[in-house]
């Protein structure tokens, strides 16, 4: 093997290594919110087994963004997060989905609470990155549909969000009949 061949290599297991790390570690002790999920119909058969997911932030007019006339559309937006009002009883127990608080078209100031970053697509919809999390074929979620679960979801700095968990709602049952 030639030197510049080795050279070449190396540099592309450096920038693989470096990237693969970042990756790890870009999620590693940042905030964590719940996101409460509404319903939408997850079928895709070609994309794989995945449950695809809606949250009440995804509407622009909804959450109270001011976008402008031409809507923004393919431009960035910020969302604060707040704990919302309702708990949410989960198999893991009661958990306090977010809500948007506020929306900027310009990043927010570090220590100014938690945001989250989408892009804003046609009709005003803001997509994030976390609408779809692909499960195994046998896991039990397979069978769940986007407002029967509530996402667990990290924020780093740069306010990218990455779903760690889908968590089924409990429904308590009614207390047997006498």
């Amino acid at each position: 093997m030639t030197t510049p061949l080795r050279i070449l290599l190396a540099a592309h297991l450096l920038f693989f290594g470096a990237w693969g790390g970042q990756l790890l570690t870009s999620h590693r002790d940042v905030a964590v919110v719940w996101l409460a999920t509404e319903p939408v119909d997850p079928r895709d058969l070609l994309s794989g087994h995945y449950v695809a997911l809606r949250y009440p932030m995804t509407t622009a007019t909804r959450i109270g963004c001011d976008l402008g006339s031409d809507g923004f559309v393919g431009g960035m937006v910020f969302v604060r997060l707040e704990a919302g009002a309702d708990a949410i009883q989960t198999a893991e127990g009661y958990v306090v989905p977010s809500e948007a608080a506020g929306c900027s078209t310009t990043p927010p100031l570090p220590g100014s609470g938690t945001w989250i970053a989408g892009r804003v697509d046609t009709g005003g919809v803001i997509t994030y990155g976390i609408e779809r999390m692909f499960v195994g074929e046998n896991d039990p979620l397979r069978q769940a549909t986007s407002g029967s679960v509530v996402a667990k979801v990290a924020v780093n700095d740069n306010y990218e969000g990455r779903l760690l968990a889908l968590v089924t709602k409990h429904t308590p049952t009614a207390p047997a009949a006498e």
